[in-house]
Protein backbone atom coordinates (compact mmCIF):
# COMPACT_ATOMS: atom_id res chain seq x y z
CA UNK A 1 0.00 0.00 0.00
CA UNK A 2 1.44 3.39 -0.92
CA UNK A 3 1.25 6.22 1.55
CA UNK A 4 -0.79 8.28 -0.92
CA UNK A 5 -3.55 5.66 -1.14
CA UNK A 6 -5.52 6.70 1.94
CA UNK A 7 -5.16 10.47 1.69
CA UNK A 8 -8.92 11.04 1.46
CA UNK A 9 -9.32 9.87 5.06
CA UNK A 10 -7.81 12.34 7.53
CA UNK A 11 -6.19 11.30 10.77
CA UNK A 12 -8.38 11.84 13.83
CA UNK A 13 -7.81 13.69 17.09
CA UNK A 14 -10.41 14.48 19.75
CA UNK A 15 -9.70 17.38 22.05
CA UNK A 16 -11.30 17.45 25.48
CA UNK A 17 -11.49 19.86 28.39
CA UNK A 18 -10.01 18.83 31.75
CA UNK A 19 -11.93 20.92 34.27
CA UNK A 20 -9.66 20.01 37.17
CA UNK A 21 -6.41 20.84 35.37
CA UNK A 22 -7.91 23.75 33.42
CA UNK A 23 -6.49 22.61 30.08
CA UNK A 24 -7.57 21.30 26.69
CA UNK A 25 -5.84 18.04 25.73
CA UNK A 26 -5.74 15.41 22.99
CA UNK A 27 -7.97 12.71 24.49
CA UNK A 28 -8.13 10.31 21.52
CA UNK A 29 -6.17 10.03 18.30
CA UNK A 30 -5.06 7.62 15.63
CA UNK A 31 -1.89 9.63 14.91
CA UNK A 32 1.06 7.82 16.54
CA UNK A 33 2.57 9.64 19.52
CA UNK A 34 0.25 12.66 19.47
CA UNK A 35 -0.01 13.86 23.07
CA UNK A 36 -0.51 17.54 23.88
CA UNK A 37 -2.30 19.97 26.16
CA UNK A 38 -2.78 23.73 26.31
CA UNK A 39 -4.78 26.36 28.19
CA UNK A 40 -6.82 27.32 25.10
CA UNK A 41 -8.29 25.44 22.15
CA UNK A 42 -6.40 27.66 19.70
CA UNK A 43 -3.05 27.02 21.39
CA UNK A 44 -3.72 23.28 21.37
CA UNK A 45 -4.48 23.38 17.63
CA UNK A 46 -1.19 25.24 17.10
CA UNK A 47 0.68 22.66 19.18
CA UNK A 48 -0.85 19.79 17.22
CA UNK A 49 0.10 21.50 13.95
CA UNK A 50 3.69 21.94 15.21
CA UNK A 51 4.01 18.39 16.60
CA UNK A 52 2.75 16.48 13.56
CA UNK A 53 5.90 16.93 11.39
CA UNK A 54 8.17 15.86 14.27
CA UNK A 55 6.00 12.87 15.09
CA UNK A 56 5.80 11.90 11.43
CA UNK A 57 9.60 11.87 11.19
CA UNK A 58 9.78 9.57 14.22
CA UNK A 59 6.86 7.34 13.18
CA UNK A 60 6.71 7.55 9.38
CA UNK A 61 6.42 3.77 9.12
CA UNK A 62 3.10 4.00 11.06
CA UNK A 63 1.51 6.92 9.19
CA UNK A 64 -0.32 5.96 5.99
CA UNK A 65 -2.20 9.17 5.22
CA UNK A 66 0.27 11.47 3.51
CA UNK A 67 -0.81 13.17 0.28
CA UNK A 68 1.30 13.79 -2.81
CA UNK A 69 2.23 17.27 -1.51
CA UNK A 70 3.64 15.77 1.70
CA UNK A 71 0.74 16.92 3.87
CA UNK A 72 -1.19 15.09 6.57
CA UNK A 73 -4.79 16.11 7.32
CA UNK A 74 -5.96 15.81 10.93
CA UNK A 75 -9.62 16.18 11.78
CA UNK A 76 -9.92 17.75 15.23
CA UNK A 77 -13.14 17.10 17.11
CA UNK A 78 -14.13 18.99 20.25
CA UNK A 79 -15.41 16.93 23.18
CA UNK A 80 -16.77 18.87 26.13
CA UNK A 81 -19.66 18.05 28.43
CA UNK A 82 -21.86 20.99 29.32
CA UNK A 83 -24.96 21.03 31.51
CA UNK A 84 -27.89 23.43 31.51
CA UNK A 85 -30.15 24.04 34.46
CA UNK A 86 -33.81 23.74 33.51
CA UNK A 87 -36.50 25.94 34.96
CA UNK A 88 -38.64 24.23 37.61
CA UNK A 89 -41.97 23.08 36.22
Amino acid sequence: MSKESDVSTPCFAAISWDEEAGVWYVSETDFPGLVAEAETQQRLVEKVRDLVPELYDANRHLVRRVDARGEVAIQLTLKRLETSRLAAS
